[in-house]
């Protein structure tokens, strides 16, 4: 014992203001371990003395805080017996020379791989949703319609406490969890689900946000509800309700509008052109909860959803040929559908012993659809020789269903590390359909001559049966104490039956039309091996991992006398390592390589035409294609000014890529099929930088940010070989305040270039410049008023085909009035596109093909709505 005493480690110093070299009394002294986690706290005595006894061996991270003061940090390394730190000198924040975020909490730490925000260190209006609470966050940006991104890269799921909350539609979450019952936002990037189920790593990597409650806050009903009526006839109303306790969650959502966009219609920040006459009614329901004394753990999900659709659109298409050829299309549709749909998500974890766990997730599906459409276009040769007229009236109705099925069970074995992992799935799709088609095409010869008239129609009963199974072992083995072995073994067999039996319309008796007709049966079968190494440490962590599959695939068809067979060995490796710089920084760097094998819609010989205009070639001798992927990631923050930079990058190439090559005869029919780039190798990249840091004592959250990708691309235009170089880049600033106080604001800025360059038809290269700026602007009147301003402009420049760029404009404004005492009920009048100035030209290019499309919308239009927000307990402490 007394030699344990005498060598126990220790630290000790003084802590002075900087100044005048006074003692600073009371000054509290923490030490954090590589968690970010406290380990050791104590104050400084009134000479301004600390001392730190007892101390374990290892790295830390000191922190000095004193009311009005610099917030002082310094990493240690702790082996020797006495660490003495002399005199700690810290600034007045009075004296300070650049602007220093005062803060006793510790706004952001990075734990591994993750960033975590303190969500108390971030201001937020009352009433305030998680929405409201990640725009603040350094380096995440919310789009209007609640679209995520996280240092540059978008977000894929969010979960509340590591749980799926409305698995179907994660908005839900963002949009109605409050943002004061949040303690803490973590921005991870994690394996898909079956990399973190057996243990292999298969390089994908989703983004993802997991909002963890506060402790006071699992407890508690909260909710909205909110109603909208307006000019033109339109309504939106929206429900949610949630009841939270220790370990059950259960929370009802439901909205119906007539004005689209899933619920969302009236929301003042939205791009809110209403398209078409839509109908929109979704009802959805999460449940959560442990059972048996919390040795099985249910998530499931239920949402049923009635979206409707009537539409007109008109389209001009413009396409460079050969020799400087060129065809010019215009087109007018018209367009009715209601889509009916049944969702069940079900996720089952049960304890079964200490040592055993069982996962089992089912999803299942039901849904109806049903359309009417009508087409008529004219196609011109070189601008005034008419190559083909087509009109179209289709109707369908089809009738689908899916189930899957995933089982994991999971056993630690006899030695410490040793684990076995069984994985079993199931899946069937059945979709069944009745199409009436009836389409008369025109084609005309070179010299605008009608050549020939062909009619179909038809009616076409389809129906499209898939099945699936999938089993897997996984053993790991630890090697060492920091590495670790998983070798694995997985079967896949997967069956598909299409069939399409199209009958004539006019015949007096049913008689099958063999052209239009198929009756296909896909097979296909996986043996795979696997194997993953894993080098974990204190700061660096490497993954190592390589899936070899061998894939049999066989296809017929009775209709067409077609039979198929074909083997495809594949590869998959995969390389990551990340590594923790310090406790602030960290980089992660990755490397992926895989197959690709074609599909059978690219092997076989011919497929059923659509119509007259277009016919699907397949490519017996096509072969698989290379790809790897190169990928960089550094982040880093400053604790003292609450900064936060992210730098990522990367970059791919594939070898014998498989391309698309049509031809367009001068009647205006296409015919493609699929081949191989032998002699050339695609590539692509991508660089994304953001950097983020308080400004004016911490109010405002200030963002420039900048990107660059380019891609050197090798494609067919109409037959002929085409190497095509885009460089786009990018270079903006965001901006958000959120205090309540005066005006808050969220303001975003871009401005971008694009240039492209063919190696064929050189005329068509182009530098096109674009620009955007974004901004809701909220401004708090008195009388518990307030206005909300929203503003948004864009410019796309001008093309060779296109000499006229285009400008967006639009601005929304919102009048409010708080109501009752807690300011929960919420008066609202809207007013969209107030100057019914916006352009709904849209364009969209690649190499010689050039579109402009223009639909059916309605932009200017006024909403009267009422809001309540209520609040039962959630996030509230309770009083002793």
């Amino acid at each position: 014992m007394i030699s344990h005493y005498l060598s126990a480690q220790s630290i000790e110093g003084m802590v002075v203001d900087q100044a005048d070299q006074n003692a600073l009394e009371n000054a509290s002294i923490v030490l954090l371990d590589t968690d970010s986690i406290m380990r050791y706290f104590t104050r400084t005595t009134p000479n301004g003395k600390f001392n730190f006894s007892k101390i374990e061996k290892g790295e830390y991270l000191l922190l000095v805080t004193y009311p009005k003061f610099e917030i002082y940090s310094q990493p240690l390394h702790i082996e020797n017996n006495t660490v003495d730190l002399k005199k700690i000198g810290i600034n007045s924040q009075s004296n300070l020379l650049e602007e220093v975020v005062i803060n006793q909490r510790i706004p952001i730490k990075i734990k591994g791989d993750t960033i975590e925000y303190d969500a108390g260190s971030f201001e937020t209006e009352k009433n305030a949703k998680l929405e409201d609470l990640l725009r603040r966050l350094p380096g995440l940006t919310v789009s209007a319609s609640g679209e995520i991104t996280a240092q540059g890269k978008s977000v894929s799921k969010v979960l509340i406490d590591g749980e799926e909350f409305f698995g179907y539609d994660p908005k839900i979450a963002i949009r109605n969890v409050r943002a004061d019952a949040i303690d803490k936002v973590q921005v991870y990037e994690r394996k898909s689900d079956e990399a973190e189920l057996t243990g292999i790593d298969d390089g994908v990597r989703l983004q993802t946000v997991n909002v963890v409650l506060k402790e006071e806050a699992r407890s508690g009903i909260f909710g909205n509800a909110n109603a909208n009526i307006g000019t033109n006839h339109l309504f939106d109303a929206n429900l949610f309700v949630g009841k939270f306790n220790r370990s059950e969650r259960l929370a009802v959502t439901g909205n119906w509008n007539n004005m689209g966009n899933s619920g969302d219609a009236s929301r003042i920040r939205m791009n809110n052109q209403i398209i078409g006459h839509p109908q929109h009614k979704n009802v959805g329901m999460n449940y959560e909860n442990n059972f048996f004394e919390k040795k099985l753990h249910l998530t499931s999900s239920y949402n049923f959803s009635n979206n409707g659709m009537a539409n007109e659109s008109a389209n001009y298409n413009r396409r460079i040929l050969n020799d400087n050829q060129t065809q010019e299309t215009t087109r007018e549709s018209t367009s009715e559908n209601d889509n009916r749909r049944h969702t069940l998500r079900s996720r089952i974890r049960y304890r079964i012993d200490s040592i055993s766990n069982l996962n089992i997730r089912l999803d299942g599906g039901k849904g109806r659809q049903s359309s009417a459409s009508t087409s008529s276009s004219n196609t011109l040769r070189n601008e005034n020789i008419k190559a083909n007229e087509f009109k179209s009236r289709n109707n369908s109705e089809s009738d689908s269903e899916n189930m899957n099925l995933r089982l994991d069970y999971r056993r630690r074995l006899n030695k410490k590390g040793r684990s076995l992992n069984l994985h079993l799935n199931t899946q069937t799709d059945n979709t069944t359909s009745n199409n009436q088609v009836n389409e008369q095409t025109k084609l005309y010869d070179a010299l605008g001559i009608i050549q020939d008239t062909v009619i179909v129609d038809q009616t076409r009963l389809s129906e499209n049966k898939s099945n699936n199974l999938g089993a897997a072992i996984n053993i790991s083995e630890p090697l060492t104490k920091h590495l670790n072995l998983t070798l694995g073994y997985n079967f896949n067999s997967s069956s598909r039956n299409a069939l399409v039996n199209a009958y004539d319309n006019d015949a007096n008796v049913l008689i099958l039309d063999s052209v239009y007709s198929k009756n296909e049966t896909n097979d296909a079968h996986t043996n795979g091996m696997n194997v993953n190494l894993n080098f974990h440490s204190e700061k660096l962590n490497i993954n190592l991992s390589n899936r070899t599959t061998h894939r049999h695939q066989a296809l017929a068809d009775s209709y067409r006398d077609i039979e198929l067979s074909r083997n495809f060995w594949q590869n998959n490796l995969n390389a990551n390592i990340s590594y923790r710089i310090t406790n602030n920084k960290n980089l992660n760097i990755g490397y992926q390589n895989n197959t690709n094998v074609p599909s059978f819609s690219q092997l076989q010989p011919i497929q059923p035409p659509t119509n007259e205009l277009y016919r699907q070639l397949g490519n017996p001798n096509l072969g698989r294609e290379t790809n790897n992927n190169i990928s960089f990631n550094f982040n880093k923050f400053s604790l003292l000014k609450a900064s936060s930079f992210n730098i990522n990058a990367n970059s791919g190439f594939t070898k014998n890529a498989i391309v698309n090559r049509s031809i367009i005869d001068t009647e205006g029919r296409t015919t493609t099929t699929f081949v191989n780039i032998q002699d050339h190798i695609n590539w692509n990249g991508r660089i994304h930088a953001n950097y983020t840091r308080p400004i004016l004592n911490g109010s405002v959250q200030l963002g420039p940010f900048t990107s660059a990708q380019f891609s050197n691309n090798y494609g067919y235009i109409n037959g002929d070989l085409n190497r095509s170089n885009n460089t786009n880049t990018q270079i903006g600033i965001n901006s958000n305040k959120q205090n309540s106080k005066n005006i808050d604001f969220n303001v975003n800025v871009s401005l971008g270039v694009n240039n492209e360059v063919n190696s064929i038809q050189k005329e068509l290269n182009n530098t096109a410049f674009r620009s955007s700026a974004n901004a809701d602007l909220k401004y708090f009147l008195p009388f518990k008023f307030s206005l909300t301003q929203v503003i948004f402009y864009s410019y796309t420049g001008k093309s060779k085909v296109f000499p006229d760029p285009i400008r967006q404009f639009y601005m929304n404004l919102e009048l409010t009035r708080k109501l009752l005492k807690d300011e929960s009920l919420l008066l609202s009048v809207k007013a969209f596109d107030v100057f019914n100035s916006f352009n709904n030209t849209n364009r969209s290019f690649n190499n010689n093909n050039f579109s402009e499309t223009q639909q059916e919308m309605l932009t200017q239009y006024f909403l009267i709505g009422m809001k309540w927000d209520f609040n039962k307990n959630l996030g509230k402490k309770k009083e002793n």
